[in-house]
């Protein structure tokens, strides 16, 4: 071998042929590397080809059919993998860093359901995961790195958001529930996502008392099964204001019922366990006198509060609902000045109520979180507090902070 692959004086030059009849090294490199440059390029080109690649779902439905289909589809089951990225930038408040981490960050999620009172979403981080179970006796959520099982009895149906908010199919039924039957609905270009030849449409939202410009979404136009959701704001003009500031999009996806052991909680080896009555913040503090929030804000009349959480006040079901929740005094004094701490995310709101709703020590307060998409505030009036919050736009904000702080004469 050695002799064969000898370069001899005679050869003419690095590119001839010795006279075995093989080419020499030289020639044998040049050629390895062009098939690895070759290689290379069309690994780099699988992506380009895979988005180009026509996309032809097997149905070809009306975005109107494509919506009925959607909202009917809480009852397929499935299983997959799916990333939610939130671009409303909220500061870190202590009392609520979980949700702005939620809505600011990438959330990374392993689901299986089966049906809507029995589910499961794993949120995944580099050094553990945190799983939530959604079972027909109640809740259970696995904390990894604190190595806790807790078993839940219930949340309110108006509460904080959570990582099982996020994956497509809830985020899409969620969303389309609260707008209202004559929005306008266009389609939109076909994807392939998750293996689903997926259609689209978006639905504009007329509402000018939300934030909300427009969802768009993808779906198995067979089992209606959402895979894609974007949510965009508008402007004050009422426009559309940009790119989406909610993406929720499913990388794996198999629609077949997962298996049932995989709803059984467990807690590790040597982990511990414990039961609470509520993992919701809001629905602690909802658990109060029905009285301690006003009938009616902004022009809305408040919906009958769900049973167990009397303090909770619901305005409307729309995407414009507000949200109304007492206060601890001690716990709106913090969370004011965590508010106050929040820079260019946190505004100061006008609070002047009557001087008898001012209570022993006088003082009147408020402050809000603000994003494009979301407003939460925080109101005190002497000896009593509240959290406002919607996906309501400042001037609907400021009309609601100021009937509640108006509501305790």
């Amino acid at each position: 071998m050695a002799a064969v692959l000898e370069r001899r004086p005679d050869d003419g030059g690095a590119g001839s042929a010795p006279s075995g009849g093989r080419p020499p090294i030289a020639a044998v490199r040049r050629r390895r590397w062009a098939v690895v440059a070759v290689v290379l390029a069309l690994l780099v080109a699988i992506p380009a080809v895979a988005a180009a690649w026509p996309v032809s779902p097997a149905l070809d439905l009306t975005p109107a059919q494509l919506r009925d289909r959607i909202t009917a589809s809480s009852d397929v089951p499935w299983s997959g993998y799916a990333e939610a990225s939130g671009g409303l930038n909220l500061p870190d408040v202590a009392q609520f860093s979980d949700v702005t981490t939620l809505l600011s960050g990438t959330s990374r999620l392993r689901v299986w359901y089966a049906a809507p009172d029995t589910s499961r979403v794993d949120q995944l981080y580099p050094t553990g995961e945190r799983s939530r179970f959604v079972l027909p006796s109640g809740q259970a959520v696995w904390d990894y790195g604190a190595q806790l099982l807790t078993y839940v009895r219930r949340d309110p149906t108006v509460r904080l958001p959570r990582p099982d908010d996020l994956p497509p199919p809830q985020l899409a039924r969620r969303m389309l529930s609260g707008t209202a039957p004559d929005d306008a609905l266009s389609p939109l270009p076909a994807r392939r996502l998750a293996g689903v030849d997926a259609a689209g449409f978006r639905t504009t939202v007329a509402d000018p008392r939300t934030t909300v410009g427009a969802v768009d979404v993808w779906a198995d136009p067979e089992s209606g099964l959402p895979v894609a959701v974007e949510v965009r704001t508008k402007d004050v003009a009422g426009r559309l204001a940009g790119g989406p500031v909610v993406v929720s999009t499913m990388l794996e996806l198999d629609q077949a019922a997962p298996d049932p052991s995989v709803f059984v909680p467990h807690a590790g080896p040597g982990a511990g366990t414990t039961r609470s009555p509520t993992s919701d913040l809001f629905g602690i503090l909802g658990r109060g006198n029905p009285a301690s929030v006003p009938d009616q804000i902004d022009g809305i009349t408040r919906q009958r509060p769900q049973r167990g959480f009397g303090a909770i006040g619901q305005y409307g079901t729309s995407l414009s609902q507000l949200v109304v929740v007492p206060l601890p005094p001690d716990l709106a004094t913090s969370l004011l000045s965590n508010i106050d701490r929040a820079g260019s995310a946190a505004r100061t709101l006008p609070v002047d109520p009557p001087a008898a709703s001012r209570g022993q020590n006088g003082s009147a307060e408020g402050g809000a979180l603000s994003s494009p998409l979301l407003q939460l505030a925080v109101v005190r009036v002497g000896d009593r507090a509240w959290a406002i919050g919607g996906l309501v736009p400042d001037a609907v904000l400021d009309r609601a902070v100021a009937d509640v702080s108006g509501s305790t004469t």
